[in-house]
């Protein structure tokens, strides 16, 4: 169920990006990912928004955990077969899932780059609706996710203390 999940986001998202990027010439695309993974080298404290979870319910990441993996919606289809499924399960599964999170937070804050590159170099071509498609599907597709990432974290930590 997860997986399908985050198929159906991936094909959705990236559909726009990779549209535009056959439609030009590549050789910014490969500068483009290049620069997308330095980002990786940003300490993941230095994204965190908040350490405070009502920070991100006031921004939505509640109505966004409905329909993610691991969501919501997927939680509650994964109960219905086996009732005593829980995602953190003892301690020990607490640090497997912040790493987790964080494994999460920088793939998506490397799309979240890669897609915002993308649309500036749309924007330059006058590819107009590439540039919303794209703005709407790194909006989606990576900041929607790093905030649920960085409230997910605000959460574990603030239980943990």
């Amino acid at each position: 169920m997860n997986q399908a999940i985050n198929f159906f986001w991936t094909i959705l998202c990236f559909t726009p990006v990779i549209s535009f990027w056959m439609a030009v010439d590549t050789f910014w695309l490969y500068i483009f990912i290049g620069i997308s993974v330095v980002g990786l080298l940003l300490p993941a404290k230095l994204l965190q928004l908040s350490k405070n979870p009502k920070f991100y319910e006031a921004l939505g990441v509640k109505f966004i955990r409905k329909l993610v993996q691991s969501g919501d919606y997927a939680n509650r289809l994964i109960r219905r077969k086996n009732p005593q499924y829980k995602l953190i399960k003892n301690k020990a599964s607490v640090a497997q899932y912040m790493r987790t999170i964080i494994m999460y937070e920088r793939y998506h804050f490397l799309c979240f780059i890669f897609f915002l590159l993308t649309a500036i170099y749309a924007l330059i071509h006058l590819r107009y609706a590439f540039v919303m498609l794209i703005i709407i599907a790194n909006i989606i597709y990576n900041v929607c996710p790093i905030l649920l990432q960085q409230y997910n974290r605000a959460r574990v930590l603030k239980l943990s203390k």
